[in-house]
This record gives structure tokens, sequence and C-alpha cells, in this order.
């Protein structure tokens, strides 16, 4: 019963646990994305201020830079006299040519002048469809308001072109009015850098609807109907597009200058950053609108972050708990523990003594296998020495009673005072003395017993040439042809003597195999790519029998004669071969016969001299 109980217990306090864990997680979450959504909208709101501010002043910069004209104009003595004398088409001329010159410089759109009667009376451009000549204006606002106070202005849209213009009058004269001077400014250039810089715009007027604006689509819509009210005797029909629906603009969250909002369009519901600022001097408002999809995914961020913080604190939670149980674990099998940690130091006390007998005995075993390596590899070379003894005899034999022939020539050539033909004999006896010379001092090195150590930069032309050395006088007393191909400028890393003694070994065997051959043939071939030396050694008898091809290279194998090799040669080659971090094999031919090829890497030193 107590044990189930407390079962019982475990599971609660289990339960209980996994229930804190997973709501500390989701309050983690919840706090992180709401902190890194403040922390957004703080940032954009900081860079939204003065982005607003640039755009109310470059309105204000458009209008201001072209506001003065009509003022300048209306006490232009040559506007005055020419409203004064309109029959004069003389003056007329005079001031169409002044206007277009003022126009051209101040960059504005239109620059005209009405007759009290409310026709264009002289423009910038009198052939053009908006500022010819007798135009009837009478019924513009701006031209009642410049007739009556002095002073007018209208923001109205060309049905034709669908553009925003906004219009400054001036009167010309007092008492009478001789006529009124106009300015027409157009916005389209500063729409046109908005969506340039891919920025959200809009300016609505006193109405609230958006006349100006980075979106086409929102062109001439109210921004919010709930918000802006028509003042009296304001005609909707002043803007194309009469039933177009207000803009379905919701407000979500104030933020002291800003707000977040939510725009609905046929493409899709967004959510912005709303910023607005009054330009109080011409009764308009500049809207922003900033894209929250930066925020949006800070908000992503920020819950995973705090999901990724909430685990890391709940699994160290866990961490703790789980310590202190197996704390309390360890506690209880601390005597157990100690028990057996000594039985266990006491083993591994014996294992240390028997591992350190058994370390220096293979240390011993080691020294003794590379004496014994060596020893091979010596024996190998003097056996090789003595397969070729009776060969070397014969070829110091040879030039020893050429050179008694040549002395005996020589006292009778001297007695008979021939000098130049004891010259010409003691010229032949020094180069049969060299090469005497040449082949015991090869053979002495040759013999020497080798101790590898540090490799070294070997020419295999001149290992090839040494070997050659040592077994032309064997091959020659068989009556081998022997055949050779060797390029010069290989190198490889090792040792001479060795690959020398490869050399010879895998001669000598192919000696042996052409034996009973009528005509034997060895073909010594040696070639390379760039990372690869190929020593190739082919002879023309009966071959290797395919069930001993994989064990040529075992030591004590061997396919000859009793009496007549040891079976070591081959396998002191590939020994060899192989501490040159090579490869050598064997291969029986198509047209008869064995190949052994040896496969080393090659070494270029003008490559280790530019490292060097």
């Amino acid at each position: 019963m107590s044990v189930s109980f407390q079962s019982f217990m475990q599971k609660r306090q289990t339960a209980a646990f996994v229930l804190l864990a997973l709501l500390l997680v989701l309050a983690g979450s919840f706090s992180a994305q709401r902190l890194w959504r403040e922390s957004g909208l703080r940032a954009l709101q900081a860079i939204n201020e003065p982005r607003i501010q640039v755009v109310a002043n470059v309105v204000r910069a458009e209008i201001s830079r072209q506001d003065h004209l009509p003022s300048v104009l209306s006490f232009d003595p040559d506007v005055q006299r020419a409203l004064a004398a309109p029959l004069d088409t003389a003056l007329r001329d005079k001031l169409n040519d002044k206007l277009a010159r003022v126009s051209r410089e101040a960059d504005t759109r239109a620059l005209y002048v009405i007759s009290p009667s409310g026709e264009i009376f002289a423009g910038d451009d009198p052939a053009g469809l908006d500022t010819r000549a007798g135009r009837d204006l009478s019924g513009r606002p701006y031209l009642r308001s410049a007739m009556e106070t002095g002073r007018g202005t209208f923001l109205g849209i060309d049905q034709a072109s669908n553009r925003a213009s906004y219009y400054i009058a001036r009167s010309v004269g007092s008492a009478p009015v001789l006529g009124v001077a106009v300015v027409r400014i157009e916005f389209d250039g500063i729409e046109a850098g908005w969506v340039r810089a891919g920025e959200r715009v809009l300016i609505t007027d006193a109405s609230g609807t958006v006349f100006l604006s980075s979106d086409p689509s929102f062109k001439y819509r109210q921004l919010d109907a709930a918000a802006h009210h028509r003042p009296e005797g304001t005609e909707r029909s002043a803007y194309p597009n009469r039933y177009k629906k207000p803009i379905d603009f919701e407000r979500v969250e104030s933020r002291g200058d800003g707000q977040v909002v939510r725009v609905r369009t046929p493409q899709g519901e967004h959510s912005y950053l709303y910023q607005a600022m009054p330009l109080e001097d011409y009764g308009w408002t500049i809207h922003r609108l900033s894209d929250l999809a930066t925020i949006e995914s800070d908000e992503r961020d920020g819950a995973i972050i705090g999901a990724a913080i909430s685990v890391i604190v709940v699994s160290a939670l866990l961490y703790l708990r789980q310590r202190h149980a197996a704390l309390v674990a360890a506690r209880k099998a601390s005597a157990e523990l100690s028990s057996i940690v000594a039985e266990r130091t006491r083993e591994l006390r014996e294992a240390n003594v028997a591992l350190r007998s058994e370390v220096e005995e293979r240390r011993r075993t080691e020294a003794r296998l590379r004496d014994t390596q060596n020893s091979l590899v010596q024996a190998g070379k003097l056996a090789a020495l003595g397969q070729m003894s009776a060969a070397i005899a014969h070829e110091i034999n040879q030039p020893l009673a050429a050179i008694r022939t040549f002395v005996a020539s020589t006292k009778v050539y001297s007695s008979r005072g021939d000098t130049s033909r004891v010259a010409g004999n003691l010229d032949l006896i020094n180069g049969l003395a060299e090469r005497m010379a040449n082949i015991t001092s090869h053979l002495k090195t040759f013999a020497r017993k080798s101790e590898p150590g540090r490799a070294e930069t070997l020419d295999v032309e001149r290992a090839v040439r040494g070997a050659m050395l040592l077994i032309e006088s064997q091959i020659g007393l068989s009556r081998t042809t022997i055949e050779t191909s060797v390029p010069h400028g290989l190198f490889i890393r090792g040792h001479t003597v060795q690959l020398e003694q490869v050399i010879v070994n895998l001669l000598q065997n192919a000696t042996h195999a052409v034996a009973g051959v009528a005509k034997p043939v060895i073909n010594l071939c040696v070639s390379a790519t760039n990372n690869v030396v190929s020593i190739k050694i082919a002879d023309n008898g009966g071959g290797i029998p395919r069930e001993h091809l994989d064990q040529i290279f075992d030591p004590f194998f061997t396919t000859k004669a009793i009496g007549k090799g040891l079976g070591l040669g081959l396998s002191i080659s590939y020994g060899i071969v192989r501490d040159f971090d090579g490869e050598i094999r064997a291969r029986n031919r198509e047209e008869g016969g064995t190949e052994m090829i040896i496969e080393l890497p090659r070494y270029h030193p003008e490559n280790a001299l530019l490292h060097a």
C-alpha cells in the first residue's frame, strides 16, 4: 500500500512539474514577443518622424518656390500696361514672351494672366490647351476670391490628366482690378520620387480625400469617412471616380503620435505604423504608412527566443531536480561505491603493472624486429651479390686478362722506343682499371649494411643505372636482351641503395624466368604522371601460375627449385616499396611472361624550392 501511494505522489509531482514548465514556456514566449514588438515599433516610429517631416518640407518647398510669382507679376509694369490696353497686340505679345521666360526659368507648370471678364488674357503658352488666349475661367473659385479679396488659392483636379493642381492667384491693380495673375503648381514629380523611394505617403485635403499618393489606387478616395466631413458647398464632383469607396482604414492601436492601423485592399490585408502631420497653411494633412512586416518577423523571432530561454530555464530546473535526486541516490550508494572503487583500484594497479611489463616486452620485440628486418634486407643484398658473383668475377677477369696483355705489349713497344703505342696502351689500361673501380666501388656501396633514416631526394634514372651496373654482367652471361626506357629528371623520396636492391631483385627474377626461352628478352620501362612514377619490368618467360599471384610477396614463398632461392627477394622488395609509400604488384601478360609494376609517389624538387 505504501509503495502504491508513493508511486501515485510521484506521478502527481511529475504532472505538476510538466504543467508548470508549459506555463513558463508560454509566458516567456508571450513576454519576449511583446518586448520585441514594442522595441521594433519604437525604432520604426523614431525613423518615421524625421521622414514625414522631410515629406512636409518637400511639399512646402515646392509651393514656396512658385507662390511668389503671382505677387511679382501683380506689380510688374508690363502686366499692368498690357491689361490697361487690351487691344494693343504688341503689348500682349511682349507679355506672352515675358511669361514664357519666367515660367521656363521658374520651372512652373502654367503661368498666365486673366482679364476681369474671366478670360485668359496672356500666358506662358498661348497656343496650349490650358493657357490659350480667350479661354473662359470665370467660374474658377480662385479667380472670384482674387477679384474680391486680392488673393485666392484653390486645389483642383484636372479632369483630362487626372492630376491634382494647386492654383495661387493675385489681383493686378486695385479700384478697379485690372486682372488676376495665376500660377498652377503640380506635384507629380514629388509623387514619382515617393514611388522610387518605396515610400507609402498620402496627402488629404480638408475633406479627408486623398489627392496625392504613392499608390495610385488610393487617389481621390476618402481616407477615413468617419473622421472627416466635407465643408459646406464643396462638390464631390471636383474629384474623378466619384463613386470610389472610402479606403478601409481601421485604427488598431494608439501609440502617442502614431497608430497601428489595418488597411484592407483587394490584394489583401496589411498592417502599418501610421503617422500624420498637418500642413496648416494649406488645410492639408500628410499621412505616412510604414510596413510592419519586419515588426511581425521580429515578433516571431522574439517568441522563438522567449520560448528557447524558457526551455533553457525549465531544463535548468529539471537538471537541478534530477541533480537533487542523483545526490540523494549517491548518498545511499556511497558505502557500496567506496568498496567497489577500492576493488577496482587494486585491479587497476595489477593491470597497470602487467601493462608496463607488456609494453616493455613489445618495445624489445619491435627492436628485435627492426634488427631482423635490416638483417633480412642485408641478407637479400648479399644473396643477390652471391648470385651475381660469377658474372662479376667474369666481368673483372676479362679486364685483368686484357691488362696483362697490354702490359706485355707495352714492354715490347717501350724497348722499341714506340712512345705513341706505349701511350695508347696506357690509356686502354687506365680505362679498364676505371671500369673495374666503378664496379667494385658500387659493389661496396651496395653491400654495405644500411640503416634507413631520413628520406632523401632520389634520382630514379641514377638508381636504374646503378642496378644495371651490378646486373649487366649476369644478364650478359645469360645472353638475355634487355631493353630500357628511362626518362631524365624523375625524382622520388627514399634511399638509392634500397631502390637499386628492388630493381636488382626483380631483374634477377626476370633473368631466371627467361632461362629456358629461345630468345630471352627483358624490358625495363620507367614512366610518370604528375603524381606517380611507374617502374615496369617485363619478361617473355612462362609467367606465374594464377593461384600463386597472391602469394609471391609472402616471406619464404618461392616457385624455384630447392637450393635456388629462399623466397625473401620479393618480400624484401615489397617492404622497401611500402616504406617509400608506394605499391608493387605482379601480373601475367597476355602475350606471355610476367610484368612487375612499382608505383611510387613522384617528388618535384622545384616545387619544394618554391615553398621553402
